[in-house]
């Protein structure tokens, strides 16, 4: 409490509130320099609260604890760390010699040990020849026919059995996230101007639209179009013709009406404006019975609105696991499949729910630190079987968004059969 009392003397609150997560940063790194370690912690701390679950901020934030004496919260920040990345080399950091001799550090060397185990249960379902695409998204259809979404070149590609592609259709922008519709036998398909795409122009930063796509015509039937501030990442029919979009530019979850073909334009019909409460959104996965969705924070965690009542509740998990950095996110049978490229090593993990739905019982570990999870990023739930895409090529971009996939592989689908 007086430490509360003293930051908040050295710095008014409205004075302080104006303070960037980067200003109160680099004010901390200035503190260790200083070997001032008790302002190094305070920064560290509004740092923090401002942008949680950052694995530096967490990292630093666990030493300041330790130079400050304060032991057990050194182990509990590095035991948070580990969930987020359990290959940071804390055991030779000299700013934790002060907790070698806490009755848990040997237990976090323990957890750091297990967490770095690779373990692998999912098979290789099919491997293409196609990196320089970029690809982050792919559907099988009905007849075991993939279409595979370029991010690189803006299109949709038709898989070959040989694993080999042609071309389906082109798209306006860098293909996210796809859907397959069965109600109407059509195929969404989330595209947004992404620096990584050729031919990208400043002027379309924040420019998304979700298509619909006749898949037997290879025909685009309407766009939903989104201007300012969106990149839609992920997208989600459900059985009333309605389409949940999440916008990882600006956290907005929003429910288009989709029942007009023919049709260049967006009628919203509900919208969650949650740039006060969370920070990234990704993933969506609707129940069976359609009374719940359920999205990914990649910062904060699961949450999943009540579409009854348009409440918003968190799913809280075990201290085992840390909800962070989730890409693709799939409902199966009262359990949700999360693929987790924000944390290392990467991983795809199935969580099963308690009956309320909100907290989660255990986690089965689909695939941890596998030789071929290059960077996995979305998924589909198909006939009992869930399939993902293992190593999308997103670490292969130097600074200036060239693309260098020579010694990257082919791209590989996984799956694994899922009762």
């Amino acid at each position: 409490m007086k430490k509360i009392l003293l930051l908040l003397l050295l710095f008014p609150a409205a004075v302080f509130a104006q303070k960037t997560t980067n200003q109160l940063y680099q004010e901390a790194l200035e503190a260790y320099e200083a070997q001032d370690y008790e302002l190094y912690l305070e920064r560290l701390r509004s740092a923090d609260e401002q942008r949680p679950n950052h694995p530096t901020i967490v990292y630093r934030l666990a030493g300041a604890w330790s130079l400050n004496g304060r032991r057990t919260r050194s182990v509990q920040k590095l035991n948070q760390l580990m969930l987020m990345d359990a290959t940071i080399d804390f055991q030779s950091d000299s700013d934790f010699d002060n907790i070698r001799k806490h009755k848990q550090y040997d237990d976090l060397v323990a957890l750091q040990k297990w967490l770095t185990r690779r373990e692998i249960h999912d098979e290789v379902f099919l491997q293409i020849d196609a990196a320089e695409l970029h690809p982050e998204s792919f559907v099988v259809l009905n007849d075991g026919t993939v279409l595979l979404g370029s991010v690189r070149e803006k299109k949709i590609v038709k898989v070959q059995p040989n694993g080999t592609y042609v071309d389906f259709v082109e798209t306006p922008y860098a293909v996210l996230g796809m859907k397959f519709d069965s109600l109407t036998n059509t195929l969404w398909a989330a595209t947004a101007a992404m620096p990584e795409m050729l031919g990208f122009e400043a002027a379309d930063n924040g420019k998304s639209v979700v298509l619909q796509i006749d898949v037997e015509n290879e025909l685009i039937l309407q766009g939903l179009e989104y201007d300012e501030g969106s990149i839609i990442g992920d997208i989600y029919p459900d059985s009333e013709k309605r389409l949940w979009l999440s916008n990882s530019m600006s956290p907005y979850l929003s429910r288009d009406d989709t029942d007009t073909t023919n049709y260049y334009g967006a009628f919203t019909r509900k919208q969650f404006d949650l740039t006060n409460t969370h920070f990234n959104l990704q993933g969506l996965a609707l129940t069976d019975d359609e009374q719940y969705l359920y999205f990914s924070d990649y910062i904060s965690g699961l949450f999943r609105v009540n579409i009854a009542t348009d409440d918003i509740e968190q799913v809280f998990a075990p201290s085992t696991s840390l909800l962070k950095g989730i890409d693709g996110l799939y409902y199966y049978r009262n359990s949700l499949i999360a693929i987790h490229n924000g944390t290392k090593p990467y991983k795809v993990v199935q969580y099963f729910l308690d009956e309320s739905g909100t907290n989660i019982l255990v986690e089965r570990v689909i695939n941890r630190g596998g030789e071929t999870l290059g960077e996995p990023t979305l998924g589909q739930v198909k006939d009992g079987y869930f399939y993902y895409l293992a190593n999308s090529p997103w670490p292969a971009y130097d600074e200036h968004k060239n693309l260098n996939v020579e010694n990257w592989g082919l791209i590989e689908i996984r799956r694994i059969k899922l009762d």
